[in-house]
C-alpha cells in the first residue's frame, strides 16, 4: 500500500510539472532522459480510445531512464479531454477503422517522428512506438508501412486491420523492425486472438515478433507487462 501511494505521488508530481507542447504535428507531453547521452533513444506513446496524452505518460517513471519519452494526443476530439485516432465502422460484419482516419493519423505520426528527433537532438535510428488499444493499432499502421522511421514498435492490446495488409511492402527495414506484442488473454474488448493472429501474420512476413501473453489480464496494462516492455526496450 505504501509503495503504491509513493508511486502515485511520484506520477502525480511529474504530471503537474509536465506542460502540453503544441509546436509539432501533434500535441504532446515530454520527459527528458535522466540518464544523459549525446543522442538519446526515443519512445513515443500513443494512448487508447477516448483517452489523452496524460494517460500513458503516467507510466513514464517505469520506463528506461535513458529514453526521451513523448506522449502524444490523438487528433480526433470526442469531448473534453477525450480523443481518438480513428472512428470505428463495420465492413462486411467486421469492425474496422475508418480508412481516411487511419491514413490521416498515420501521416501525422510519421511527420512527428523526425520533428521529435530534430527538436530534442535524439537518435533517429533508435525510435520506438508504443501504444495501447487504438494506440497499439496505430503502432502497426505506422510501423508496417514506414519501418524505415523506426527501430521497433510495441502494440499493447491492439490488432492488425485487414485494410493495412495491402499497404505492407517487403523491405530490409521491415524485416529489421523489432516488435513487442503484449496482450491479456482475458481481454474482452480487443480479443486476445488478435495478438496471436498478428504474431502469425508477422512471422509470415519474415519478422520475429516477441509475443507476451498475460494470464487473466483484461483490457489493461499490468506491472509484469511494463517490466517486460522495459527489458525489451533495453535490449535484454
Amino acid at each position: 500500500m505504501k509503495k503504491a501511494l509513493l508511486l502515485f505521488l511520484l506520477v502525480f508530481s511529474v504530471l503537474l510539472k509536465a506542460q502540453l507542447q503544441a509546436d509539432l504535428s501533434l500535441p504532446y507531453l515530454v520527459r527528458e532522459p535522466s540518464v544523459k547521452t549525446d543522442k538519446p533513444p526515443v519512445l513515443i506513446l500513443l494512448h487508447g480510445y477516448g483517452s489523452n496524452e496524460a494517460d500513458l505518460f503516467g507510466l513514464q517513471a517505469q520506463l528506461p531512464a535513458q529514453f526521451l519519452v513523448v506522449s502524444v494526443r490523438a487528433p480526433i476530439a470526442m469531448g473534453a479531454g477525450s480523443f481518438q485516432w480513428f472512428r470505428m465502422e463495420t465492413v462486411n460484419g467486421v469492425m474496422q477503422g475508418n480508412p481516411e482516419d487511419l491514413k490521416s493519423s498515420r501521416e501525422k505520426i510519421k511527420a512527428l517522428i523526425p520533428e521529435v528527433t530534430a527538436k530534442y537532438k535524439a537518435d533517429p535510428k533508435q525510435v520506438y512506438l508504443c501504444g495501447f488499444s487504438q494506440g497499439g493499432m496505430m503502432c502497426y499502421e505506422v510501423g508496417l508501412t514506414s519501418p524505415e522511421l523506426l527501430k521497433g514498435i510495441a502494440p499493447l492490446s491492439g490488432k492488425i486491420f485487414e485494410s493495412l495488409k495491402a499497404l505492407v511492402k517487403s523491405s530490409a527495414a521491415l524485416k529489421a523492425l523489432r516488435i513487442f506484442i503484449g496482450h491479456g488473454d482475458a481481454d474482452t474488448r480487443v480479443a486476445y486472438t488478435y495478438a496471436t493472429e498478428a504474431d502469425a501474420y508477422l512471422k509470415k512476413l519474415g519478422l520475429s515478433p516477441a509475443l507476451h501473453s498475460y494470464k487473466g489480464l483484461q483490457h489493461s496494462i499490468s506491472e509484469i507487462e511494463l517490466k517486460e516492455l522495459r527489458l525489451w526496450l533495453e535490449g535484454k
